[in-house]
């Protein structure tokens, strides 16, 4: 890819992922607020926040490319290396504390076992996960020729890409 065109990739890619964030973020307060009930949104309301956490991760991270691409610089500074893996920790962390949210809405908040909160909080928690695995292990996300033509001729998926500089840095 020229320079142009890459530009333009990390440009919608940092808008999108900032763009989902926001919308996460909004849709969440909207319909709590609408609710009045906060125990029914422990749990979704934990995992879409660690969903948007990493989102923002995202967008951080392909500002970066576009600021590197810009300066006609080849690799992200080891600083910001630093900042991505202790975010990976962090996320696994975040991600890890589920079931504790899950336990203290049920005990704290008398939530059902089986609730449209933990079913919805579930199904975050797992796009969180996937999140995660997309950026700092395999790259999930396929929406571009450039990238299928990589799984076609390749036959594999590829490094994620804060996996890959992370990899190619002294810090791992």
């Amino acid at each position: 890819m020229d320079k142009n065109t890459l530009a333009r990739r990390y440009t919608s890619l940092w808008t999108g992922e900032i763009t989902s964030a926001t919308l996460f973020a909004a849709l969440l307060l909207w319909s709590a607020l609408r609710d009045n009930h906060w125990q029914h949104w422990l749990v979704r309301g934990y995992s879409v926040s660690v969903v948007i956490f990493i989102l923002i991760q995202g967008t951080v991270w392909w500002r970066w490319k576009l600021h590197v691409l810009k300066q006609n610089q080849r690799t992200i500074p080891e600083s910001v290396l630093r900042r991505y893996r202790m975010w990976r920790t962090i996320n696994w962390g975040l991600i890890a504390c589920f079931p504790l949210v899950v336990f203290a809405a049920m005990s704290l908040a008398d939530q059902p076992a089986s609730s449209l909160d933990r079913w919805l909080g579930l199904l975050f928690w797992l796009g969180a996960i996937l999140e995660q695995i997309n950026y700092y292990y395999v790259q999930l996300m396929y929406n571009s020729r450039y990238d299928w033509q990589y799984v076609k001729t390749q036959r594999r998926l590829r490094t994620g890409t804060v996996a890959k500089a992370l990899q190619n840095s002294k810090l791992e």
